[in-house]
């Protein structure tokens, strides 16, 4: 049986991040593989319709109007509730993206429809009720509050742990292990995959990077958990060398998180103005990756770190922390290096072993794409398809 599915997402297009991006992709394979598919999102700005298709993916939006927020995926969900009820008849199975707030309308809709719920995490300690993904556990009183929302997520027919952390945190949970699929987010590994060294060399020259340049490249928000102060700090120990860091991605104004205004202070004082760049926001990560000779993400927390897979497919050795999803496909001296968390000294360590030693970085460049293989889309996207077909069959 080939099921029509409903993809049920707090937050869709026109917001795109790596949690929506996947998304819209696993929905684009859904229908170029004769699948029906929908999407149900929350409404943001007045001036989106309710409904709209995008890349033949029909969208339906519902809920209160509002820019993403954490509250904003709670206030849509008597909203969703009501058009998955009404609309029973529309679908067969519901694939929750990020379960948080709208799986609870998901599990209560069951029983109602019937139609049976995968819910994939995306964020450590929504089950365990640990902060920020660092070991600590929430208050009492938030736990005791917190109890019921988990044991609703709980009762799902199935759960899609995008990481080892994340399955491990639904096993111990005391979620059943045949209900729980280690299903990661995945890559188009036919858009991040080494260029040639023609056009390699021509996307720097446009950049203004010279042929004999170590880069070093960070993607991401410029957010105190993503690690860019300890990043910058350590790269002032990388000196003297001919590299240059690259910090692509936006800044977090109006958040308490927001490293940007600290990150370019700090840059200026201690004059690395002239090796460290900040790029700003790109839609196009692929090709800052594929000019790049490492890839850096030293999170405090990371339920995977798909920007470390993109970047090993793109060919690049990766340093990252040892958190989370990150050593499900990061080997120590193999790939890449893996360091403590918060720690600029090591962190410089292994940026100044990559940007010296040619040797060490062709090694590592040369293992990198085959070791995230089984993060390819067509994989992933495919078994995520079995798993739809398996609970609208039952």
């Amino acid at each position: 049986m080939t099921p029509r599915v409903l993809i049920l997402t707090p937050y869709y297009y026109p917001v795109i991040g790596g949690v929506e991006s996947n998304a819209e992709r696993f929905a684009r394979f859904l229908v170029a593989n004769g699948v029906s598919v929908q999407v149900l999102t929350k409404r943001l700005a007045v001036t989106l319709p309710d409904a709209e298709v995008r890349h033949n993916v029909p969208i339906q939006r519902v809920g209160p109007h509002g820019e993403r927020s954490a509250a904003g995926k709670w206030r849509m969900l008597p909203a969703v509730y009501s058009w998955l009820v009404t609309n029973a008849a529309s679908y067969d199975v519901v694939c929750v993206v990020d379960y948080r707030g709208v799986g609870i309308a998901a599990i209560l809709a069951r029983g109602r429809t019937g139609k049976r719920v995968l819910m994939q995490g995306q964020t450590t300690g929504v089950l365990s009720g640990t902060v920020g993904g660092a070991g600590n556990t929430e208050g009492a009183l938030t736990r005791l509050v917190k109890w019921p929302l988990r044991r609703l997520y709980a009762r799902t027919d199935a759960l899609a742990a995008i990481s080892r952390v994340l399955q491990q945190e639904a096993l111990d949970f005391g979620i059943p292990a045949d209900r729980v699929h280690l299903l990661p987010n995945a890559i188009d590994m036919t858009r991040f995959a080494p260029l040639d060294a023609d056009e390699r060399t021509r996307r720097r020259r446009a950049l203004g990077v010279a042929d004999d340049e170590v880069v070093c490249t960070y993607v991401g928000r410029l957010s105190r958990e993503k690690g860019i102060l300890e990043l910058v700090a350590a790269w002032k120990d990388v000196q003297p060398a001919r590299a240059t860091l690259l910090l692509a991605g936006p800044d977090m104004p109006g958040s308490p998180w927001d490293a940007g205004p600290g990150a370019r202070s700090f840059v200026e004082t201690h004059g690395l103005t002239a090796s460290v760049r900040f790029l700003g926001p790109t839609d196009d990560v692929a090709s800052v990756l594929q000019m790049s000779d490492v890839a850096v993400q030293p999170s405090h927390f990371e339920a995977l770190g798909l920007a470390s897979i993109e970047a090993l497919a793109c060919g690049l050795p990766v340093v990252a922390s040892r958190v989370g999803g990150l050593p499900d496909f990061l080997t120590d001296d193999d790939n890449g290096y893996l360091v403590p968390v918060k720690d600029a000294a090591a962190l410089s360590a292994a940026l100044s072993r990559l940007v010296h030693d040619a040797d060490t970085r062709a090694r590592m460049s040369a293992r990198a794409r085959a070791s995230v293989n089984d993060y390819d889309e067509r994989t992933v996207f495919g078994r995520m398809l079995g798993v739809l077909a398996d609970l609208a069959s039952r």
